[in-house]
């Protein structure tokens, strides 16, 4: 490939030691619990705020049949008062028939007397902020939350189902091409954030879920395991993708080398407006401060090293050996751009450079 026909493909992270940095924001203004330089833990909250509920819009007129105009006369009820659900807004004459009700707890928000309609806003509830990762406090947004610091390992996976956790990491899995089956998962998984090698096997999800693990890492996993994925109590993260695919051998191998220390997991996903993508972050102590993840696009060339993210292949790990000067011809019988890649355990194979992205280590 020329530079003209420069490839600029996506990248995966797979670090062994970085500076982590991660900022931690409340979803709406309220109060930051934690001072600059502060050591923080992953459960410990650092920022909190009150979360007003929905307005449920009651239609005082309908609902007693009378005219808009005429239905402030026979509420019950005064802007700002509080109410409970099944309590009476507003009664015309004594049958129950004739009564409004409010459906929840609240209060009264405002009172439309044109339309005849009572708004009821739903009681505010507490939204309390986790740090997420053990560090240190190097930034606070006021009101708004804050930035943590800390030095680890960070892996970023490719699909994602959950939220975030935090627990101590274990490794039942003996290889990367091990999947991950039910029967690995006992006891001493409870409270653990489960890593298997290659894809989940059917019925794990329930075994993990009835010893309450807190997370589960894997290389992939079947699509008709996805409705599931997305109901259980913990995040499940994919580092290949979906299917049956193996773990790459740089992710099993930091990630084995890592069992038995606490970790961090988000299986937090957003492909657009500020990508966001599933993480596992390992806090490790560091004598100095290293570098943070550079954002500095890469080409594909000679010597950098990729994954194979599609294609027969797909999982592959290797580095670049060579640019094809031609066109490459794949199975449809198209003719692609190219590059010859020296696999870890392969050899040498011509990949279509659509079906690569830069692992960076």
């Amino acid at each position: 490939m020329s530079e003209a026909t420069a490839y600029y493909p996506s990248e995966s992270r797979v670090m062994a030691l970085t500076l982590l940095r991660r900022e931690r924001v409340l979803p709406v203004p309220g109060k930051v619990l934690v001072a600059a330089g502060e050591r923080v833990q992953p459960a410990q909250i650092v920022a909190q705020a009150d979360i007003s509920g929905e307005t449920r819009i009651i239609n005082v007129a309908r609902l007693l049949n009378v005219p808009a105009a005429r239905a402030a006369r026979y509420l019950k009820v005064r802007e700002g008062d509080d109410v409970k659900a099944g309590s009476v807004i507003a009664a015309r004459g004594l049958l129950a028939a004739n009564r409004v009700v409010s459906p929840t707890d609240g209060f009264v928000y405002r009172i439309d007397k044109e339309r005849g309609r009572v708004l009821v806003k739903v009681i505010t509830r507490p939204y309390q902020l986790p740090a997420y990762l053990p560090g240190t406090v190097s930034g606070v947004l006021p009101g708004r939350g804050v930035a943590i610091e800390t030095t680890g390992a960070l892996i970023e996976a490719a699909a994602g189902f959950g939220d975030e956790a935090f627990g101590v990491l274990q490794v039942v899995a003996d290889s990367a091409t091990e999947p991950l089956r039910a029967k690995s998962i006992d006891v001493s998984a409870h409270g653990a954030i489960v890593v298997g090698g290659a894809w989940i096997e059917e019925g794990t999800l329930q075994q993990a879920q009835q010893l309450q693990v807190r997370g589960l890492i894997a290389g992939s996993m079947e699509g008709r395991l996805i409705e599931q994925a997305r109901n259980m109590p913990f995040p499940i993260l994919l580092t290949e993708g979906l299917g049956r695919i193996p773990m790459a051998q740089p992710i099993f191998k930091l990630l084995q080398s890592q069992s038995g220390r606490e970790t961090s997991i988000s299986a937090v996903t957003r492909t657009r407006w500020g990508v966001i993508r599933p993480e596992i972050l390992i806090p490790l102590p560091s004598d100095s401060k290293p570098a943070p993840p550079t954002a500095i696009a890469t080409p594909i060339a000679v010597g950098v090293r990729v994954r194979v993210v599609r294609g027969a292949r797909q999982g592959a790990t290797g580095v670049v050996s060579a640019t094809l000067n031609g066109l490459l011809q794949i199975e449809t019988g198209a003719r692609v751009h190219g590059v010859e890649v020296e696999l870890d355990r392969a050899g040498k194979q011509c990949v279509p450079v659509a079906n690569l992205e830069i692992l960076r280590v």
